[in-house]
């Protein structure tokens, strides 16, 4: 598949080979950012286990630099992660009560940890560095580069590219690519992701922008699900966005 497209299939070949014991299945969210091998099938794999603790773990989770790929940075002392004596600093974090996050952007641990029902967790996790895990699944790094393409009514479409990751506010301030409306323009809070009012809509590629939040999609709830904060927007591939775009009644840029 292209950068961009949630290619899931080994991520399920994966998870249906694990062991009995920490047996795992659920809806896969692996990034967008990344390409997952069609065809590489993972064999019954001694380094996959699942553990069930508090669901106050205890455990810092850490990502790569483009906030993908959780694992285990650190275990505080006496916490439910270090008491159940399998959880070691480095291991690689697969899923959460069955739901599937190989190669997952951070805010999907959040957000599921955050929406998990009763006071435990089931984690499953791989025993190994990061690379030994990206070649179990047959991930391949994507483009380096993307396109954003930009539309405002009355005005000739612009394009430009950007690296990989690139915050979208912070690109389109650049090319002094107004987001805000009424006097927003002059009270917004400057990327802080404070005010709510950085509104774009991602019209193409929206599977090539990092996960909207439950805080962002709550705050666009009176909105298109195309309708993004670019204040918290990555960039993983090609993207067209349309600026100035009508928004909820509730919105405070009405």
């Amino acid at each position: 598949g292209e950068m961009g497209t949630r290619s899931v299939a080994a991520a399920l070949l994966l998870a249906s080979a694990l062991t009995p014991a920490g047996a795992w299945f659920g809806a896969p969210r692996p990034s967008a950012r990344s390409r997952l091998s069609r065809s590489r099938v993972v064999a019954k794999d001694d380094r996959i286990y699942s553990v069930e603790i508090d669901r106050r773990t205890g455990i810092d989770f850490g990502c790569d630099l483009s906030l993908c790929w959780p694992y285990v940075l650190g275990i505080q002392p006496g916490s439910a992660a270090e008491l159940c004596m399998q959880l070691e600093v480095g291991d690689q974090l697969l899923g959460i009560n069955g739901i599937n996050l190989v190669g997952a952007e951070m805010s999907a641990v959040t957000d599921t940890m955050a929406s998990a029902e009763g006071s435990e967790l089931r984690l499953t996790l791989f025993k190994g560095g990061r690379a030994e895990l990206q070649q179990a699944v047959g991930y391949e790094a994507g483009p380096t580069t993307a396109t954003i393409t930009v539309k405002e009514e009355g005005k000739t479409d612009r394009s430009f590219t950007v690296p990989v990751g690139s915050n979208l506010r912070d690109e389109l301030s650049k090319r002094k690519i107004n987001v805000y409306r009424s006097l927003t323009r002059w009270t917004n809070c400057s990327g802080k992701q404070l005010c709510g009012t950085c509104i774009v809509d991602v019209t193409s590629g929206l599977d090539n922008c990092s996960r909207k939040s439950i805080d962002e999609a709550s705050t666009l709830r009176e909105n298109p699900v195309t309708y993004r904060l670019s204040c918290i927007t990555m960039v993983y591939g090609d993207v067209e966005v349309v600026v100035q775009s009508p928004v909820g009644a509730t919105q405070w840029t009405r």
